[in-house]
């Protein structure tokens, strides 16, 4: 009961009036019923427990924070007693101020209990101040949450860290191995480049040889050879030649893979080249009874390397006739005020999609695709690249299988590397 209702006679708030009569009567020892009404009137929560553990008092504002039940001290705060755990029992029998922070099920309190010496019936009692911590005890909690949580992270970056370094050196040591093996490739390549090129040239001379003898043994010696001896001689022949293509164009890939294709820019009417180039390949054409037909203006006028341009031209025009049973090849030309596109065009079987992608590179052949006999190195359309691409220009392929094919490649005027490839333009 509180001190003013204990004064007054009237029940205390657990429903017992716990507090001694010479506490209540006032007098010399009375001034404790005084302070007990102060403290009633202030919006603290507080009790007095005495020896047996039981209540004899509290203020309104702990019943309204607690909603206390019981007249004993653990009991009517909801929690079991233990001896060695109460509060109330260490403070009265060490004489000694405590403090404890108790969960109460929906709140946390914090308990300061103080001795009182002889207060109640001359024994001893306990007064004890409850403050409400639940929300400093949640921000604590939420607080070692984030700091747990931010060790967790820590650990797991630093872990991350490690494998990000090991996964460094790895790369790095994978990035070193792949350099040597790009050293190597680029010092095959050379190895391969000069090997081409001597080879060219250690066969150009003996075949320069072989063709210039059986030309002689054709000219002067012609009538004492027999008709099989004639036969054999020009088998001879059509193999002199075949190799001496062949050196030519590995000769072309070598010069143009170096970047030491030389070519000479003059001006020349784009119409005469085209004139040379079916002068060439006229034969070819009547072997199948093919038309050639030059679409290009007689006034039309471009700056290039002549031979090299014939050399696309015959090139492209051959090709063509290879793959042409009916019909002809067609070139026509337009030009643009900073390039001339030139097109060469057939009535042939045409050339697989999937196979016009690779057309252009080295050794790239469709005749197996086309059940034809190219009889080629596979070489000369990537030669033709490499030339138009040293003039700055770039050659493409339109087909339809069984329709014919359309090849078209540009040359800037005037005519130069213009592009970041042209040092190295055979695939």
């Amino acid at each position: 009961m509180t001190s003013a209702g204990a004064a007054n006679g009237s029940p205390h708030p657990l429903g017992k009036n716990l507090l001694p009569p010479d506490l209540i009567a006032g007098g010399e020892a009375g001034f404790l019923p005084v302070v007990l009404h102060l403290l009633d009137l202030l919006p603290l929560a507080c009790r007095i427990v005495d020896a047996d553990r039981r209540v004899v008092w509290q203020t309104p504002a702990l019943q309204n924070l607690l909603t206390l039940n019981g007249d004993l001290c653990c009991e009517s705060l909801g929690c079991q007693h233990h001896a060695a755990d109460c509060p109330s029992l260490r403070t009265i029998q060490s004489g000694r101020a405590q403090r404890a922070n108790r969960w109460l099920g929906r709140l946390y309190v914090s308990v300061e209990t103080v001795p009182l010496t002889a207060a109640i019936d001359g024994r001893d009692a306990s007064f004890e101040f409850f403050t409400d911590i639940t929300i400093e005890k949640r921000l604590e909690t939420a607080y070692i949450q984030q700091q747990e949580l931010l060790e967790a992270t820590n650990k797991a970056m630093i872990e991350i860290n490690h494998h990000l370094e090991a996964a460094q050196q790895e790369l790095e040591v994978k990035n070193q191995s792949l350099e040597q093996a790009n050293d190597q490739l680029r010092s095959l390549d050379r190895l391969k480049d000069e090997f081409i090129s001597i080879v060219s040239h250690e066969l150009k001379a003996p075949l320069t040889s072989i063709k210039g003898s059986v030309d002689l043994i054709q000219l002067f010696e012609r009538d004492k050879l027999s008709p099989k001896g004639s036969e054999l001689l020009a088998i001879c022949r059509r193999s002199t030649d075949r190799l001496n293509g062949m050196v030519k164009d590995l000769l072309d890939v070598a010069r143009i893979e170096s970047g030491r294709l030389s070519l000479e820019f003059v001006r020349f009417p784009l119409h005469s080249v085209i004139v040379e180039c079916f002068e060439t390949s006229r034969t070819l054409a009547e072997q199948k009874s093919l038309r050639l037909d030059n679409g290009v203006p007689e006034e039309l006028e471009i700056e290039a390397d002549y031979g090299r341009l014939l050399q696309v031209l015959i090139n492209l025009v051959n090709n063509a006739i290879k793959f042409t049973d009916q019909g002809g090849i067609t070139v026509d030309a337009l030009a643009e005020p900073a390039v001339v596109t030139i097109t060469v065009t057939d009535t042939g079987i045409g050339i697989p999609e999937d196979a016009q992608a690779t057309i252009f590179e080295k050794f790239g052949q469709v005749g197996s695709t086309l059940h034809r006999n190219t009889n080629g190195t596979g070489l000369g359309l990537s030669i033709v690249r490499g030339i138009v691409r040293e003039h700055g220009g770039e050659i493409g392929v339109q087909s339809v299988p069984g329709h014919g094919s359309c090849f078209t490649f540009t040359i800037p005027q005037p005519p130069g590397k213009v592009r970041a490839y042209a040092a190295s333009p055979l695939d």
